[in-house]
């Protein structure tokens, strides 16, 4: 287990990497963490919504995450669910390659929240489980096999297998297992394209 958050470790650590680098020159990222008081300042935030029509982004799926008495859902405000969830172990926030405004990174203990801007609100557009102590509200965790996945899931649409990766898409959402040898060393929940 130790080795699965070292590794969800360091996917945070790439992927808000990989979100600094679509600041601009002389734009800097906020990053958080608990008992850490080293934030770099962050520049001008850049005002507007993510939907040019301005038309909210509500997710049609069955698919979500629940913790804390609430589900977490692909495109949701992630204001709704917040204050439930307490602080992150970490925080990071940079201006948005996609959107006008700022992408956010919350990490907590067994989970990370991935949001964008749009207009005044931050929905979410991802979840990342970060180890085997969370599931999925079907049930599925780090460590399950490939048939036990496909078992939670036989009313969805499921593509690919356990020889590398598996994904279940219901709606505007898709869910994303990564396999090693076999069992789920990866849990992402994700916009479906």
């Amino acid at each position: 287990m130790r080795s699965r958050k070292y590794a969800a470790l360091l996917l945070s650590m790439s992927m808000a990497a990989s979100v600094a680098a679509c600041s601009s020159t002389g734009e800097t990222a906020t990053t958080t963490e608990a008992g850490n008081s080293n934030v770099e300042t962050q520049s001008e935030q850049s005002e507007g919504g993510a939907d040019t029509n301005g038309a909210a982004k509500e997710s049609n799926s069955k698919l979500g995450f629940k913790t804390a008495g609430k589900e977490l859902k692909v495109n949701m405000d992630f204001s709704e669910v917040s204050d439930s969830l307490g602080e992150p172990v970490s925080y990071f926030e940079a201006e948005s390659c996609a959107f006008q405004g700022l992408d956010k990174v919350y990490t907590y203990s067994d989970f990370v929240v991935r949001t964008y801007p749009d207009g005044d609100i931050d929905r979410i557009s991802s979840v990342e489980l970060k180890d085997d102590i969370v599931t999925t509200s079907e049930g599925a965790y780090i460590g399950m096999s490939g048939d036990e996945v496909k078992g939670l899931y036989s009313g969805y649409t499921i593509e690919g297998d356990d020889t590398g990766s598996m994904t279940v898409k219901d709606g505007d959402t898709k869910l994303s297992f990564i396999f090693k040898d076999g069992t789920v060393d990866s849990i992402t929940y994700t916009a479906a394209e």
